[in-house]
C-alpha cells in the first residue's frame, strides 16, 4: 500500500479539525447573554441594563454600523470583534459555524508558518499540525467561550488569527537577517491588518507594539527596515489607539466599578483563573524547561539560536498578556486565550526545528507513551464532547421551539433545568468543554429580557429541578 505523503497526512489532520469544529459549532445554539444582546440594534446603555420593549433586531449593514457607532461610545472599542459578531448573528449562525471552523484551520496555520520561520507554505509537518491543535484543544481553561460561542469567538480566536497572521512577516524578517521584498501594495495591506490587530484585546497589544517600536528601532541600526514594517506598526496603533481611547471604556469602568477601585486585584478570583491556567499549560512549561535544559545539544545539532530568542519571547509576552490583567478588575477565563497561544507557538517553535535537525527535547520513550496518552485523550475526549453537546442540542432546541409556540402570545416562558452539580469545575480541566447555557431565576436579568425580546414573548422564567439518579 502507497504510504501517505507527510504534507497529505497534515491536511488530513486540519480537515479532521475542520469538520470537528464544524460539527460542535454546529450543535451549539447562541449562547445566552451577548449573542441575543448583539442580534439587537444597540441601545447606548450598560450591556447589564435590560434590553427595552421597543428593541429592534439587527437587519441592515446600517443598523450594524449604527449599534457599532453607539457601543464605541458608551461601552466600549472592539470594533472589529463586534463588527463579526454582530453580522453573523445577522446573517445567521450556520454560516458562523462554517466560517469559525475555518478559522480554527486558519489559526493552526498562521501558528506553524511562524513555527516554520514566517513561510507561508503549504508544506506542512503533520506532527506539529497535530500538536498545535492538541494544545488548543486540551489545555484552553474556556474552549467554548473562545472557540464556539459567537460572541467569544469573534473577541478571541478571529482577533488572535489577525494578530499572528500580522506578525509573520516580522518573524521572516528576523530569522532571515535582512529585508524581505514584497509587492508594492503590501505595505497599505499590512497597514489595514495592523489595524485589524490592533483593535482587538486591550491587555495583548500593548506589549506588541511595545516590542514592535523596538524591533523596528533595532531594524534601522542594522539597516534592513523596510517601509511595509513601518505601514503595519502605524496600522498596529490606529487600531490599538482607537480600541483604548473609546469613549464607552471609561463609561463602561465607571457604571461597572465605580471610580474607588484598587490599583491591583489580588484577589482569590484572579488567582483561581490564573492557577488553572498553569495547570493545564503544566506539560508545556515543562516541555520549555527541558528545551532550554538542553539548549546546548539542540543548538551543536544545527538549530538556530534565533528560534530560542524567538521562543522565549513568545511565551514571556505571553506571561505579560496575563499579569497586566492584575489592573483589571475581573479576569474571565477566556482572556487566557491569547496566553496560550503565543505559548503554544513558542513549544512549536523548539518542536519544528527539532524535527528538521533530527535534534528532540524529550527521549523516545517519553514521547511514545506521551504521543499515546495524547491520541487517547482526544478519542475519549473529542467523542465525549460531541455526545454531550449533542444532549445540549436537543435540550436547546426544545427551549426554542417552546419559545416559537409562545410568539406574540404575551405569556411568560418557563425553563426546568436540573440543578447543577457543586464539583462541575473538574469538566473545566477535562477537556470535555462542557458550556453552560442557564438563564437566571430573575425574569427581569440581561439575559433572560434579552431572549424574551428575541422570540416576541413577554418574558422568561428558569427554575431548577433535582437531577434523578
Amino acid at each position: 500500500m502507497k504510504r501517505i505523503s507527510a504534507v497529505r497526512r497534515s491536511w488530513l489532520i486540519l480537515l479532521g479539525a475542520f469538520l470537528l469544529m464544524w460539527a460542535l459549532n454546529a450543535l451549539c445554539y447562541r449562547f445566552y447573554g451577548d449573542d441575543y444582546i448583539y442580534s439587537f440594534v444597540w441601545e447606548g446603555h450598560d450591556m447589564l441594563i435590560p434590553l427595552s420593549e421597543h428593541a429592534r433586531r439587527i437587519q441592515s449593514f446600517g443598523d450594524i454600523f449604527y449599534s457599532l457607532n453607539l457601543h464605541y461610545m458608551t461601552w466600549g472599542g472592539r470594533m472589529v470583534a463586534h463588527f463579526f459578531a454582530m453580522f453573523f448573528l445577522w446573517v445567521g449562525k450556520g454560516w458562523f459555524d462554517v466560517v469559525n471552523a475555518g478559522m480554527v484551520v486558519l489559526l493552526l496555520l498562521a501558528m506553524q508558518w511562524i513555527a516554520l520561520g514566517g513561510r507561508v507554505t503549504a508544506k506542512l509537518s503533520p506532527f506539529i499540525t497535530a500538536l498545535s491543535f492538541f494544545c488548543i484543544w486540551a489545555c484552553n481553561s474556556n474552549f467554548g467561550g473562545t472557540m464556539l460561542w459567537v460572541a467569544g469567538s469573534c473577541n478571541y480566536l478571529w482577533t488572535s488569527v489577525f494578530l499572528l497572521l500580522f506578525l509573520i512577516p516580522y518573524v521572516r524578517h528576523y530569522l532571515t537577517n535582512g529585508p524581505v521584498e514584497y509587492p508594492y501594495w503590501f505595505g497599505p495591506l499590512w497597514l489595514v491588518l495592523g489595524i485589524l490587530a490592533g483593535n482587538s484585546n486591550e491587555n495583548t497589544i500593548c506589549w506588541i507594539g511595545l516590542s514592535g517600536g523596538l524591533y523596528l528601532l533595532y531594524a534601522w541600526k542594522k539597516k534592513t527596515l523596510s517601509a511595509w514594517m513601518l505601514w503595519g506598526l502605524v496600522g498596529l496603533g490606529i487600531g490599538y489607539f482607537a480600541l483604548m481611547l473609546a469613549p464607552g471604556n471609561v463609561v463602561r469602568l465607571h457604571e461597572q466599578f465605580g471610580t474607588n477601585r484598587p490599583l491591583l486585584y489580588l484577589d482569590k478570583e484572579h488567582f483561581n483563573v490564573l492557577g488553572m491556567a498553569l495547570v493545564l499549560q503544566s506539560l508545556l512549561w515543562f516541555y520549555l524547561f527541558k528545551a532550554w535544559r538542553r539548549r546546548e545539544n539542540l543548538l551543536r545539532a544545527g538549530i538556530d539560536r534565533k528560534y530560542f530568542y524567538l521562543a522565549t519571547w513568545f511565551a514571556a509576552t505571553g506571561v505579560l498578556f496575563e499579569l497586566i490583567m492584575l489592573f483589571s478588575p475581573i479576569l474571565p477565563g477566556r482572556s487566557i486565550f491569547s496566553q496560550l497561544v503565543f505559548l503554544v507557538i513558542s513549544v512549536i517553535l523548539i518542536s519544528a526545528q527539532g524535527e528538521v535537525y533530527h535534534a528532540p527535547v524529550l527521549q523516545k520513550s517519553a514521547f511514545r507513551v506521551l504521543y499515546g496518552l495524547a491520541v487517547l485523550y482526544m478519542v475519549i475526549t473529542g467523542t465525549m464532547s460531541l455526545v454531550m453537546y449533542s444532549c445540549q442540542h436537543q435540550y436547546m432546541r426544545g427551549i426554542w421551539a417552546q419559545a416559537e409556540s409562545l410568539r406574540g402570545k404575551g405569556q411568560v416562558m418557563t425553563i426546568s433545568r436540573p440543578l447543577p452539580a457543586s464539583d462541575d469545575w473538574w469538566l473545566l480541566m477535562s477537556g470535555l468543554h462542557v458550556t453552560d447555557m442557564d438563564l437566571s431565576n430573575n425574569e427581569r436579568s440581561w439575559e433572560n429580557v434579552a431572549f424574551a425580546r428575541y422570540f416576541g414573548i413577554k418574558g422568561v422564567h428558569s427554575t431548577y429541578h433535582v437531577k434523578k439518579g
